[in-house]
């Protein structure tokens, strides 16, 4: 009781100048950081609908092909949104009830036109603020004028006629009608950033104020609205958010500190059970949808009186959180475990709770779970305005943002030279030195890390479209899976279909998986005990090549074992990874590149390093393959001995001489050419992400270690190896090396580069 009452006291102490939805300071933080790419896509998307809206009639009650029972055609007037014609009498009426399904006469009346003008005089409000057109400003006066102002267009202050039963009740609107007016509330926040343009005079904002006067007399005193206000579900929470909105607007303090005072009371503990079901809700066939309709309701009237950031506040705030606990439990679930009805639209319900939970978060931040799942699960389309309106993104967000951007320019770069070349199974590798697009067929080893690349940007995202071109782009490349020529299947198959069953579960992909390992497995030799990489080179060049490369494809086997319960698979990985450990490191933790076995007996012939500058070098990518290899191996066995190879790495690497101090590597560490050799942002990009994983295996001071190495890594390919938007043919990172002792792919763009570089932005947010 206690609590209650210091809330009633808190909410009564609001004045008219409470805050709106919307967060004044939020707004111009984001204005003033516009350049950032969580926001920029935001800021287009919205000036590119702001030149839209400005290019648009005005929308008006006069405009509706039908009049209400009045006469007036200034009256508003919509059908009520689930009643239909009765199939078994002639003329329909009366009309009868189909909860959960929208009639699409909607169309012809006022609704749908109330919604569009109230939308595109936020859009028009916000195009002007964040980037001062006056232009925007006047359209959306004009809008506001057109809608509520000129004797000829206007709308009478009231929703007699609102959500009608054709056949019912002489054709009068009903209480629930009241709703169809929300999109107002968020209008008026528009109209309050509106008051400092040129085109909104004084006269303008006089007159407004006076409509909304009449208009919430009229919600506060007539039977439709005194009805309304009785409800027990959301829309009487919805009524309620309405009359705040509207008295604080116009200044009316009885009003505001009556409706706020009560708030608590009449709807939050009438409508909320103590372990946060929303009974009233419940009932519906869409149950999950309206009870975060609801949610949103509340967590509106809470923004709005947010002022105040007490104890109490907080305290009082328990029953809200209660509520969106008792749905945050079936995030990121199918509708199957929700026990309720949910006839539709459990997806897009989903996506609307997690924007919900991050408000909640926004008003009380000891609530990281909250943070936490709506990060996990909120479908961030860049271009949503949600990113503009309330979002604060991290160094991630940034950097997936910009991946974004970058991504969807090389797939229109892909697409142009596969149409030209009339093969879709060409995917991109690299930048070529004249500046084009280098494009591959499989059984390229760098096959599959295109659509990887895509598959993660689904897994931060959420995004159905990321999926869509992750799918359209794995499938190309399907036949590798019988190619027994390579030992980089795991490169090609698990880093694309590998990834699409993980984030799926789709058989399929998992079948591809298992043949591929199946494929692979035609390249162990049991006398070596390896994987054999190369067939290619002569006798005396080589007999059983195995580079230190093949420690990545190991997690297809590992994988496989786990799919399938054949042990052969594991067993293989482990001996594998054993005699590479075996042979292939130096006692400092460094790696030779090749070693070549005697596949009579087993037998080390000889070790050099081919790709690096000579035989005792320190090939860069080399050492994060090892890492990353034997790090992965300890995730799938627990053995200690592939921890400890994988620390020992760590530690050679994190202590080398010449490190450059971005930490970003030289192509290989002992090229004397050094500070003058050139780069590779891929080897820093595989490391980074091996060093955030070992750092979750390690105890607490080593994996402070690890993860600020990795942290300072990926760092500086965020800010200083990013390509610019556009560029280098929509590739992510700049500069790293391909085959140096080759002459190919030297200071370049390239696809693995930006693919690990994406997985070491997930471990570093913990969503791998």
């Amino acid at each position: 009781m206690r609590r209650l009452l210091s809330f009633m006291l808190w909410l009564v102490a609001c004045t008219v100048d409470a805050q709106t939805i919307w967060d004044r300071a939020h707004l111009a933080e984001v204005k003033s950081n516009l350049q950032q790419p969580a926001y920029q896509q935001a800021y287009v998307q919205l000036l590119q609908e702001a030149e839209l809206a400005a290019r648009q009639n005005c929308p008006s009650v006069m405009q509706k092909d039908q009049t209400a029972s009045s006469g007036d055609k200034h009256d508003y007037l919509s059908l009520s949104r689930y009643f239909w014609p009765d199939p078994t009498k002639p003329d329909g009426l009366p009309y009868i009830n189909r909860d959960g399904v929208s009639n699409p006469e909607l169309e012809r009346l006022d609704r749908n036109r109330l919604s569009e003008m109230a939308s595109a005089v936020v859009t028009l409000s916000l195009a002007w603020y964040f980037c001062g057109e006056e232009r925007y400003a006047q359209k959306a006066v004009e809008m506001l004028r057109t809608w509520f102002l000129n004797k000829e267009t206007r709308m009478n202050p009231h929703l007699e006629y609102a959500q009608i039963v054709p056949g019912l009740n002489g054709n009068k609107g009903r209480c629930y009608g009241l709703i169809d007016s929300y999109s107002f509330v968020e209008m008026l926040d528009g109209v309050q950033l509106l008051e400092a343009s040129k085109s909104f005079t004084q006269k303008d904002r006089k007159a407004l104020k006076a409509w909304f006067s009449r208009f919430l007399d009229w919600m506060l005193t007539s039977s439709q609205g005194k009805e309304e206000s009785k409800q027990a579900n959301n829309h009487a929470t919805a009524y309620d958010v309405q009359v705040i909105a509207y008295s604080r607007y116009t200044g009316n303090q009885k009003v505001l500190d009556e409706y706020l005072g009560q708030f608590y009371e009449r709807r939050m503990l009438t409508q909320i059970e103590p372990d946060g079901r929303q009974p009233h809700e419940l009932r519906r066939t869409l149950a999950f949808g309206y009870s975060q309709y609801n949610l949103a309701h509340m967590i509106d009237v809470f923004q709005m009186a947010r002022n105040i950031q007490s104890a109490s506040f907080k305290a009082s705030g328990l029953l809200l959180e209660k509520a969106a606990d008792f749905l945050a439990q079936y995030e990121g679930r199918s509708v199957e475990d929700w026990p309720y009805q949910q006839i539709s639209d459990w997806d897009a319900k989903q996506n609307e709770l997690a924007k919900d939970l991050y408000r909640l978060y926004l008003l009380n931040n000891s609530r990281t779970d909250y943070l936490k799942l709506a990060r996990s699960h909120m479908v961030k389309r860049f271009a949503d305005r949600f990113f503009l309106l309330y979002y604060t993104p991290d160094v991630t967000d940034n950097a997936f943002a910009a991946a974004d951007a970058q991504l969807r320019h090389q797939l229109e770069q892909a697409n142009k030279i596969r149409r030209q070349q009339g093969d879709w199974s060409l995917m991109p590798r690299s930048v070529e030195k004249d500046g084009s697009l280098r494009m591959v067929h499989q059984p390229d080893w760098c096959c599959g890390f295109f659509s990887g690349e895509l598959w993660q940007m689904y897994q931060y995202s959420h995004d159905s479209f990321w999926r869509e071109q992750a799918v359209t782009n794995t499938w190309p490349i399907e036949r590798v899976k019988f190619n027994d020529t390579s030992h980089d299947l795991g490169f090609m198959v698990y880093n694309s279909f590998g990834k699409a069953w993980e984030l799926t579960g789709e058989r399929s992909y998992r079948d591809v998986v298992v043949q591929a390992a199946r494929t692979l497995a035609t390249r162990y030799n049991e006398t070596v005990g390896c994987l054999r990489s190369w067939n290619w080179g002569t006798p005396d060049r080589w007999q059983f090549a195995v580079i230190v490369d093949n420690m990545i494809n190991l997690e297809l086997f590992f994988q496989a074992s786990l799919i399938t319960g054949d042990k052969r698979f594991y067993n293989m990985a482990v001996s594998h990874a054993n005699t590479t450990l075996k042979n292939h490191f130096r006692p400092d933790g460094t790696s030779w590149h090749v070693v070549d076995y005697n596949p009579a007996d087993g037998s080390v012939i000889k070790r050099i390093t081919h790709q690096g500058f000579a035989d005792e070098s320190v090939w860069s990518r080399g050492q994060g393959w090892g890492l990353y290899g034997f790090t992965m191996c300890y995730r799938y066995t627990h053995d200690k001995a592939y921890l400890d190879q994988a620390r020992k790495i760590a530690r050679c690497w994190l202590t080398l001489p010449n490190m450059p101090d971005d930490m970003i590597p030289y192509w290989d560490m002992r090229d004397p050419a050094i500070p003058q050799a050139p780069r590779d942002a891929s080897a820093a990009a595989v490391i980074a992400s091996a060093l955030y994983e070992l750092a979750t295996y390690v105890p607490g001071e080593e994996a402070s270690t690890y993860r600020q190495a990795a942290d300072k890594m990926v760092h500086s390919l965020e800010t200083r190896y990013q390509a610019q938007p556009g560029a280098s043919q929509g590739f992510l990172l700049l500069h790293s090396t391909g085959n140096y002792p080759a002459h190919d792919e030297i200071d370049v763009s390239i696809n693995y580069a930006d693919y690990y570089y994406l997985e070491a932005l997930l471990r570093r947010r913990g969503e791998l």
